[in-house]
């Protein structure tokens, strides 16, 4: 006699949310909303003096405090942390798309995940009105999918073979096969011109820090500074939809090649200080400290 054998239903794939934090109570509620879809939630707070820490715990989420050195190495410690192999990074001023939700969890319930090594996803800008780029332009596409690859960070990962690199815009170190998902992050940082230029001060800040330690130049000039950040300008304003946005996509542009200047002018400043070429004060020489970012 044959014993029928019952077919085992197949277990989903958990997934670990985790959210980087340091004064996000403005908007961790919001962030969190969007992820409770998760297996878990977690939150990896570098010692807020707001309420993020209450308001993340309120919201489902397991809060570890760890004192933040860099990005990088802050993503290899969540990563970590977590509970589960796959873990999907967002940021706090950041909202999954319902779009996206469905299909990680499609995977997810498939047991599909494992295709690939890790996942890039595009992130959808509101910027003075508009999205960037326009989600109602937006086709799903062979080539939408190399540009996706080419300019969005991957933000689904799986931790065994993962490895976070780079302390300011960081990269995760990862072997193929690596594959895009078709929903969006939308990304609420710089909604508005204000939120914007307060934030270009802190992160040039940042990227000439690390610029200083890792290309070894000996001098930037003011024109090199100027180039590049015509060359970004113009790549945005005509490349990356900036003309279709109208008068928001003119002043995303402008954003942008500013910052790449000011970065390249930061710089070159540092080598100034740093060569004593100029008369500088002790509050300019510890600008060379107070911005060391460590590797």
């Amino acid at each position: 006699m044959h014993t029928a054998m019952q077919t085992q239903p197949r277990q989903r794939t958990p997934i670990s949310a985790v959210v980087l934090t340091k004064n996000e109570a403005h908007q961790i509620a919001d962030c969190l909303a969007t992820l409770h879809w998760a297996d878990e939630l977690l939150v990896v707070d570098s010692f807020s003096t707001d309420d993020t820490v209450a308001l993340a715990q309120q919201h489902g989420a397991r809060v570890v405090q760890h004192p933040f050195s860099n990005f990088a190495h802050q993503r290899n410690v969540a990563q970590h942390l977590a509970r589960y192999d796959w873990v999907l990074f967002i940021d706090a001023d950041e909202r999954v798309s319902p779009e996206l939700r469905d299909e990680i969890l499609a995977r997810a319930a498939a047991g599909t995940l494992d295709a690939c090594t890790a996942y890039h996803i595009q992130r959808l800008h509101l910027y003075s009105g508009r999205w960037f780029p326009d989600p109602a332009r937006r086709r799903i596409t062979p080539a939408l999918h190399r540009q996706i690859r080419r300019r969005d960070m991957v933000r689904l990962v799986n931790r065994r073979v993962a490895r976070w690199e780079r302390a300011v815009h960081e990269v995760v170190n990862v072997p193929e096969p690596r594959g895009v998902l078709n929903g969006v992050i939308y990304h609420y940082s710089t909604t508005n011109l204000s939120a914007a230029y307060e934030a270009i001060n802190h992160y040039s800040d940042l990227e000439a820090a690390l610029l200083h330690r890792t290309l070894k130049r000996k001098r930037i000039t003011v024109a090199e500074a100027v180039l590049r950040g015509i060359r970004t300008f113009v790549y945005h304003l005509l490349v990356w939809q900036g003309l279709r946005g109208g008068v928001a996509g003119f002043h995303f542009a402008v954003h942008l090649g500013f910052l790449k200047y000011l970065i390249y002018a930061k710089l070159g400043e540092r080598l100034r200080i740093a060569q004593g070429q100029g008369i500088w004060t002790e509050a300019d020489r510890a600008l060379l400290h107070r911005y060391e970012v460590q590797e």
